[in-house]
């Protein structure tokens, strides 16, 4: 296990990552961590020194990857992204794959090819949320789109290219997964976040900004819509994004769909095991309930019967009409008998035209340039 994913495993583990900075002790506890941020930040530079030098040499895989990650601790929104470009690139008439890591799952070492029926625990959620919102609607062609599972991402990929014919594969959290060679480099930052840029564990950055230099392009993140970009010192293009909520369904019945509309003027208590719960929260309370109560759970949380029984305790003290989740804590739940009637929400990222134009010619380009360099 690598220094960087240690230390965001203990973090994340031991409570909220987005609630510890609130706490009164968090000042004292940044300014303790403050020396081993210093090691950290020397092991990030040499190790992306001697990437950046050749000295250390990427695998190069039979396709075109496309990596999308971030340079923080906590949600951006890669997934989201991920499966809004999984979509884009296959209607565009790309063969595509989605290649996880597997978080916190057993795919760490051997490669799982997502199903209807694979366990969370087999591919992690990140990787089952993914399949389920590609396969959701079962009109579109990106139903086709399949999703590998497995800490080695070459390994994944190269399945991918010998069973599926994939042609173009998209990395899921992928920006400081260098030991793989990218055509495009898409990072995500959440709006404001780069304006306390402390390194990890006295901070949330698992990169300093100025790792941005390596991306292709960049998208800042909001739960909301922004009017404008935060001014980035980078020369790369910036694109905004935020969320909207499209579905409404019960965790136990995905094909049941309901009204979104359901939420307004509702009681309604929600919770979630992300890795940026206030974004869920922004979300949630711009769908306008009467009353909102948010319960959190540290990121990839698995739940067991005593946490469904504290929320349904909370929910009923609450006086909730509707208890909701997201699409990836969803799959952690459904395992569990006489829970009270949840709801999951779906949603999908806004962002401008421009964005999948831009990676579409960037594509185009690339495997141009690959065909001319074999003949």
């Amino acid at each position: 296990m690598s220094i960087r994913l240690f230390l965001e495993q203990s973090i994340t583990r031991s409570y909220p990552f987005s609630s510890w900075w609130k706490n009164g002790i968090a000042v004292v506890i940044c300014i303790l961590f403050i020396p081993f941020s210093w090691l950290y930040s020397l092991v990030v530079f040499s190790r992306n020194t001697l990437y950046d030098l050749r000295w250390l040499k990427p695998k190069i895989l039979p396709s075109q990857v496309i990596s999308v990650g971030n340079i923080t601790v906590g949600g951006t929104g890669k997934t989201p992204h991920v499966v809004y470009l999984a979509k884009f690139l296959d209607q565009k008439g790309f063969r595509v794959a989605v290649l996880t890591a597997g978080y916190r799952s057993k795919s760490n070492k051997q490669v799982v090819v997502v199903s209807d029926d694979t366990p969370v625990s087999v591919c992690g959620d990140e990787a089952l949320m993914i399949y389920r919102q590609l396969t959701a609607d079962q009109s579109q062609k990106s139903r086709n789109v399949p999703v590998l599972s497995c800490r080695n991402r070459y390994q994944s990929g190269l399945q991918a290219v010998h069973q599926f014919g994939s042609e173009v594969l998209i990395v899921d959290d992928g920006f400081q997964h260098r030991q793989l060679e990218r055509m495009i480099d898409i990072v995500l930052i959440k709006s404001g976040n780069h304006l306390a840029p402390k390194l990890l564990p006295a901070g949330a950055f698992r990169e300093p900004l100025s790792s941005l230099g390596r991306a292709d392009i960049i998208i800042q993140s909001s739960p909301t819509k922004l009017e404008s970009t935060d001014n980035l010192d980078t020369n790369q293009p910036v694109f905004n994004s935020y969320y909207r909520a499209i579905r409404l369904y019960p965790i136990h019945a995905p094909e049941r769909q309901i009204n979104i509309d359901e939420i307004k003027g509702a009681r309604v208590f929600a919770f979630c095991g992300i890795g940026n719960p206030s974004g869920f929260s922004k979300l949630v309370q711009n769908l306008d309930p009467s009353n909102f109560s948010l319960m959190i759970f540290s990121d990839h949380h698995q739940y067991d019967m005593t946490d469904l029984q504290r929320i349904h305790q909370a929910s009923v003290s609450f006086g909730a009409d509707l208890i909701i989740t997201t699409e990836k804590d969803q799959p952690k739940i459904t395992t569990w008998n006489n829970q009270p009637n949840i709801y999951a929400v779906s949603v999908e990222p806004v962002i401008p035209e421009a964005f999948g134009l831009l990676v579409d010619t960037l594509l185009r380009k690339g495997i141009g340039e690959t065909k001319a360099s074999m003949e």
